[in-house]
């Protein structure tokens, strides 16, 4: 390639394809190893070695060796089934390698975190690329492991040396669980102290974004929870799959500036993802929940140990971890702002949701009573305190069923005032009341009570919301053998699951260091909703989880 005597440097010869293969190695050298751009690639290797070519032809080139320096999607996916796979089996770390070069892990936690659907895709059992599989490899790490070590420095002796070395013990369940407290406490308090939570009276919530992140925070996990009970409802996976992809690229921006009650809402949702038996999307929250606290907090910050903790423990007793960090939460935020504040109160609700909500009706009634007896009603927002009624009013009405006195377990739920409660808890009242209808054998009552749950569930301006009263109006006339009817609503439901779209927030402008009224509402959430703006308020458990196949004690002649 020297340039001819008398030959101008515009008729410099550029670089044919057999000259590449002689200068493969310090071009990807220089591109990968040292980190170099395309550009200084070029003028090295013009001014080094009179080879010339253009960006294009070195993309072109560099692409054809596979010589990448960023990770690719199906790279990390096949990166996330071998440690899946090495951690089942043998229960070791593993260091990975693309093409030869060690993955930082630093920058293997934030491609995770920019790319949220990688764990829906490897659940979901979607194979890589076939690229991928060939390029990707690990490695036991030797001891003494260090930045230098590539494949062909861990040789058979440091193998065998690593295979007979003491491993380290994991902790005993009561020591996580004492670890995850502090981790808590510490992340509460210094939230509390530090001014990322504004509060007064009666409100607390982050001082960027108002209760933005707070009500955006319960609609991504409302459609984490249509996603899951989507998987035993004739939906397809493809579906399903997309469902997640939108909860989990917005937790990024929860996680970026979290509300209080983060963590609680979380765990509570986590818990009943156990309890419907998905716990493989239990799963991919919890792990994409400690990657992200790590990608944006550091590996020293206490929301991100409280999270690895939390996958420290063994996946059958975490459910027993999450009632601990649960029942601490309710203490720890009457300790920051009072048994009577409202965000103490949603707390509670959620400890109740996920924790008391397993006991007996009486039990329930109980202790819901006794919260409400602890409660300054002035002081309290309306609608939390008409939420805690409401449950009172739902535990009543279950243990007037058990007691087979469906009349008073009726009038329970009837003489609650739906004007008081937000459209997404008269919708989970209806269904109820729909159920104890049926039961009363008022069949033309009962369709009236599911179809008022869907209509309600209409004016939240949530399609998760509306799935689920669909669901339940459909499996009513699924039991009343009208299989015309069923299919009707089936096919609504179906397409209101498939028309799920993104998350949109947007703040209330209103100043962070005044109080608002008792009345004022926060113009804040629409899911895949081409209505105009809804009001949000907070509400209590939306899903029917308990009770579902209760129809199946009903004989068909009802």
């Amino acid at each position: 390639m020297q340039t001819e005597p008398g030959e101008s440097s515009s008729s410099k010869r550029y670089a044919t394809p057999e000259d590449w293969p002689k200068f493969q190695d310090v071009i990807v050298r220089l591109y990968v190893d040292e980190n170099k751009t395309l550009e200084e690639v070029r003028q090295h290797m013009e001014e080094k070695h009179d080879f010339i070519a253009t960006i294009s032809m070195y993309k072109r080139q560099l692409a054809s060796w596979n010589a990448f320096k960023n990770l690719r999607f199906d790279e990390v996916l096949q990166i996330l089934r071998l440690k899946r796979q090495r951690e089942a089996e043998h229960n070791k770390t593993s260091v990975f390698f693309v093409r030869d070069r060690k993955v930082e892990i630093d920058g293997l936690q934030i491609y995770i975190s920019r790319n949220p659907s990688l764990y829906a895709k490897l659940e979901s059992g979607e194979e890589p690329h076939s690229d991928a599989v060939r390029d990707v490899s690990c490695r036991t790490p030797a001891p003494l492991d260090s930045p230098l070590d590539s494949p062909s420095d861990l040789t058979e002796q440091h193998m065998r040396a690593e295979e007979k070395s003491p491993t380290v013990m994991p902790k005993p369940t009561s020591e996580l669980h004492e670890d995850l407290i502090q981790f808590l406490r510490t992340y509460l308090s210094h939230g509390f102290e530090s001014g990322t939570w504004v509060q007064s009276g009666s409100y607390c919530w982050t001082s960027r974004g108002h209760r933005g992140p707070a009500e955006l925070l319960k609609s991504l996990l409302d459609r984490c929870m249509t996603a899951a009970l989507s998987v035993d409802r004739q939906v397809e996976p493809a579906a399903i799959r997309h469902a997640l992809d939108a909860p989990f690229s917005l937790l990024i921006r929860v996680f970026k500036n979290p509300p209080p009650e983060m963590i609680p809402r979380i765990l509570c949702i986590a818990a009943r993802l156990e309890l419907i038996g998905r716990r493989e999307i239990q799963g991919i929250l919890l792990q994409f929940c400690s990657d992200l606290a790590r990608a944006l907090y550091g590996r020293s910050h206490s929301l991100c140990n409280f999270w690895k903790t939390l996958l420290d423990v063994p996946a059958a007793e975490r459910n027993r971890a999450i009632v601990v960090v649960l029942t601490q939460c309710v203490s720890e935020f009457e300790e920051h702002l009072g048994a009577s504040h409202s965000l103490s109160t949603e707390v509670y609700l959620l400890y109740f949701d996920a924790v008391e909500r397993q006991n007996d009706p009486k039990t329930q009634a109980e202790n819901l009573n006794s919260r409400l007896s602890k409660l300054d009603e002035q002081h309290i927002d309306h609608y939390v305190l008409a939420m805690l009624k409401f449950e009172h009013g739902l535990a009543t009405c279950k243990s007037d069923l058990a007691d087979g006195q469906l009349d008073k377990a009726d009038d329970a739920l009837s003489q609650v005032d739906p004007a008081t409660l937000s459209p997404r808890d008269n919708s989970f009242r209806c269904v109820w009341l729909g159920y104890i209808r049926w039961m009363k054998g008022d069949i033309t009552a009962a369709e009236k009570s599911y179809k008022d749950s869907v209509q309600a569930a209409k004016l939240t301006g949530s399609r998760d919301c509306v799935c689920e009263a669909l669901f339940q109006l459909e499996t009513f006339y699924l039991h009343r053998q009208e299989p015309l009817q069923a299919e009707g609503i089936r096919a609504e439901r179906l397409n209101a699951l498939r028309k799920l779209g993104a998350i949109t927030w947007a703040d209330q402008d209103t100043l962070l260091g005044k109080d608002t009224d008792a009345s004022s509402k926060v113009t804040i959430i629409r899911i895949g909703s081409d209505a105009s703006s809804e009001t949000w308020d907070t509400s209590a458990s939306t899903v029917m989880i308990e009770y579902h196949d209760l129809f199946n004690e009903v004989s068909a002649g009802v």
